[in-house]
C-alpha cells in the first residue's frame, strides 16, 4: 500500500469512527459503565483498525461491537482481579464495582446480569433490534441471543422480586 492508499485508508476509519462513535458509547456504558465507556470504546476501536485484518472486515459497525463486548469483559476481568488483590491486600470488604452506581431499583438489577446479558438487554430495549440483528453485530446465532435475553429477564424478574 503506498502512502496516498494509506491516508485514503485512515480517513475512511476517521470517518467510520465519527459514524459510530456515538452508538459504540452508549452500547460500552451499558456494559461497563459511563466513567469506563469511553476508554473501552476507544480501546475496542484502536484494536480493530490497527489489526491486519480490518481492511478485510466486511461489516465493520458489527465488528466494532464484537470489538467493544470484548474489550469490556477484559476491562471488568481487570477491574475484578484488581479490586480481589486491593481485598486481600486491605483484607477490608470493599463494594463491587457496581455497587458504587446507585440509580434504582433497575440499574442494579442489570448490573448483576453477565455481559453478554446485558449486551443482549441493552441492545434490545435502548436500541430496539430484534435477535437476528443482535446476533449479527456480536457474532452470535440468533438462539443465543434469545436465550441470553430469556436468561437475563429470569435472573431480572428474580432480582427485582428481591426488591420489593
Amino acid at each position: 500500500m503506498n502512502r496516498q492508499d494509506l491516508d485514503v485508508a485512515a480517513e475512511s476509519d476517521a470517518a467510520l469512527y465519527r459514524k459510530h462513535a456515538a452508538e459504540l458509547t452508549r452500547y460500552a456504558t451499558m456494559l461497563v459503565g459511563p466513567d469506563d465507556a469511553a476508554d473501552v470504546v476507544a480501546t475496542a476501536v484502536m484494536n480493530c483498525m490497527s489489526a491486519r485484518s480490518w481492511p478485510q472486515v466486511h461489516n465493520r459497525r458489527a465488528y466494532l461491537y464484537r470489538a467493544t463486548l470484548h474489550e469490556a469483559r477484559r476491562s471488568n476481568r481487570a477491574r475484578w482481579t484488581r479490586r480481589n488483590a486491593e481485598e486481600r491486600a486491605t483484607r477490608l470488604r470493599r463494594s463491587t464495582a457496581f455497587d458504587v452506581i446507585d440509580d434504582g431499583e433497575v440499574r442494579r438489577a442489570l448490573q448483576r446480569l453477565s455481559i453478554k446479558q446485558r449486551g443482549t438487554v441493552y441492545l434490545t430495549y435502548w436500541e430496539d433490534l430484534n435477535p437476528r440483528d443482535i446476533g449479527e453485530l456480536l457474532g452470535i446465532s440468533e438462539g443465543s441471543v434469545k436465550r441470553h435475553l430469556a436468561r437475563a429477564r429470569a435472573q431480572l424478574r428474580e432480582v427485582l422480586r428481591e426488591f420489593r
